[in-house]
């Protein structure tokens, strides 16, 4: 039998609905004594047995603004933040100038998942009262969440301002940098910010090892060390020593998920995703992480983890997802118009883009919408009425589409299966693609191997899966290789990589990602961490060494599966985090025969 969160999360069990009982009215100072019982009860923390007493008030009195903002913090506290915002919404009505139930109201939509909703509501009560440091910090968690990075970190930011040595900024910047996969310091507007970080870690980690550290605080201290090579190992140990920590609060479940994650300890991860979502269903990142988990982990949750996952990003990621008309679900569409957009980086567009001529050979008709950046390849995969490429999202609503897709969302909606998706069509760019790029490329000597040894540097997790140049000086002294950099970003050893591989950079000269597939298609095979140039590789049926950190994502690793998407990947695992020196000798091992094997003087 189904635990009653996993039926939830399925959509198997129904939302119970409250009632409340009508009384007779009371008197204005009857109103009064009854509400001061209210607040003496809530403060000492009797939240279940006044909240039946707030329905009774406010069944007798509904027009009192009081009344209902309690009702709805009430609700709010009990976790029953659909059924508060409605009380909430009538008491900011009744009393404009209640901060406090603005506070609650932006606080339950925001768990409800409606963030948009949730940001203008907490922008009033930022209004109202502009040092509170519980609505700053609402403030700055959902403008992140909305994608509005540099808006949050300024208000975060504002708040350390206020309260130097606040945990509560401190922890929530990083999960900011968490949510957005981005470098910490890029969000420390002050000098002052990364010395009151260092000063919090080593408080907290004196309070840990002296035993007095409380779970909401642990989970901080978490959260500030996972993100930092320096502190990460830290990390781990305090993670495996906190497992069975009583009480297990949410905020510490969830960042045990992410050390765990990060280091490629599954089992422990799918566990405390799972106990997050049970406590906590309504959180998007929360639902994310356990379906996350399930695809890794080739969880018989297959398609439904796709489901959720499409559902919570559109309502979690407005500035990603369109609004204004639903998402298709595989329903017939007969004459009605379907957009299907592109919702990923782009490596990940190129990875779904397999499922288009799935969608057209089932009979549908649509139109497509991506990026420029990958607009010449995305064009080459057919199967739509019309091809639109832009900087912005276009809203389907005005272009007259009854329903919008995104690009992964089709695998719910058509209801595929893991070996359905597995072999994707070879797209290649256009044969006068950069062609003065491909002619230098082919005059290279020996064989052509594409190298792109890190990412974007200013990720959190780019330690995690960039790696250190020494550590490949062993890759550049094999013997009859010619190497080509596909490495787009600025490293700052960048030049000592070129000098010290003697490679071919042809991408100062590429704009796009045609240009890229135009390069890789000249080569004989492609070395790459997880990045981009993985995918175009893999598009391309290129023989691909793929550099993974030891977190197990569905990009490359589906149960057992380690090649699920490309069949010519070969995944080299890290076994733990920057620790690469066995799947290094592997690579160095497979290369040097690849190399020997090519046959090309």
């Amino acid at each position: 039998m189904k635990s009653a969160w996993l039926q939830r999360l399925l959509g198997e069990a129904p939302t119970p609905k409250a009632h409340a009982k009508r009384v007779e009215e009371l008197t204005p100072s009857q109103l009064r004594t009854a509400m001061d019982e209210v607040k003496a009860s809530l403060a000492q923390g009797a939240t279940q047995p006044t909240l039946q007493r707030l329905e009774e008030l406010a069944s007798s009195n509904p027009q009192d603004g009081e009344v209902l903002c309690h009702l709805g913090i009430c609700r709010h506290l009990l976790g029953d933040y659909f059924h508060s915002i409605d009380p909430l919404v009538r008491a900011t009505s009744l009393d404009p100038g209640n901060g406090q139930a603005f506070y609650y109201l932006s606080s339950s939509l925001m768990q409800a998942g409606e963030l948009s909703q949730a940001s203008v509501f907490v922008q009033k009560a930022m209004e109202l009262r502009p040092d509170d440091l519980d609505i700053l910090l609402l403030a700055g968690t959902i403008a992140g969440r909305l994608g509005a990075k540099t808006q949050s970190a300024a208000i975060l930011n504002r708040m350390l301002e206020i309260d130097p040595g606040s945990i509560t900024a401190l922890h929530t910047l990083e999960l900011l940098a968490q949510n957005t996969m981005t470098r910490s310091s890029l969000y420390d507007l002050s000098p002052d910010v990364p010395v009151a970080r260092e000063r919090m870690i080593e408080r907290l980690l004196g309070a840990y090892r002296f035993g007095t550290i409380d779970s909401d605080s642990l989970g901080s201290l978490l959260s500030l060390l996972s993100g930092s090579p320096k502190w990460f190992s830290t990390a781990l140990e305090i993670a495996n020593a906190s497992v069975n920590v009583q009480p297990m609060t949410v905020p510490l479940a969830h960042q045990l998920f992410l050390v765990f994650w990060a280091a490629g300890a599954l089992d422990q991860a799918l566990r405390f995703s799972e106990f997050c979502y049970e406590l906590d269903p309504n959180r998007p990142s929360f639902r994310e992480a356990l379906c996350s988990s399930w695809l890794a982990t080739g969880s018989e949750h297959w398609n439904s983890a796709w489901r959720v996952l499409t559902e919570s990003q559109t309502r979690a990621r407005p500035d990603q997802n369109p609004q204004t008309v639903p998402i298709w679900g595989g329903q017939k569409l007969g004459n009605k118009k379907l957009l299907v957009y592109q919702e990923q980086g782009f490596g990940d567009a190129l990875l779904a883009m397999r499922l288009l001529p799935i969608l057209a050979a089932r009979g549908f008709r649509f139109d497509l919408w991506v990026f420029p950046q990958i607009a010449d390849l995305a064009k080459a995969f057919g199967s739509f009425d019309r091809f639109v490429a832009s900087d912005t999202r276009p809203d389907p609503a005005a272009l007259g589409y009854a329903y919008a897709a995104p690009l992964f969302g089709l695998i719910h909606a058509l209801y595929l299966t893991p070996e359905e998706v597995k072999t994707p069509p070879v797209v290649r760019a256009a044969p006068e693609q950069a062609r003065a790029l491909r002619d230098r490329v082919r005059s290279l000597a020996g064989v052509r191997i594409g190298l792109a040894y890190g990412g974007n540097p200013d990720r959190r997790d780019d330690w995690l899966r960039s790696i250190p140049l020494e550590a490949l000086r062993g890759l550049a002294a094999l013997p009859g290789i010619s190497w080509v950099n596909l490495m787009m970003d600025s490293r700052p050893d960048k030049s000592q990589a070129m000098e010290t591989f003697r490679m071919f950079d042809p991408m100062p000269e590429v704009k796009s990602f045609a240009d890229t597939a135009a390069v890789i298609e000249e080569l004989d095979a492609v070395v790459a961490v997880d990045c981009s140039v993985a995918h175009v590789a893999g598009n391309l049926a290129k023989p691909l060494w793929v550099l993974a950190p030891p977190s197990a994502d569905w990009r490359w690793q589906v149960g057992q599966d380690t090649k699920p998407w490309w069949p010519t990947a070969r995944l080299l695992r890290s076994n733990g985090p920057g620790l690469w020196e066995q799947p290094l000798q592997t690579l160095l091992s497979e290369v040097g025969d690849f190399a020997q094997s090519f046959g090309r003087s």
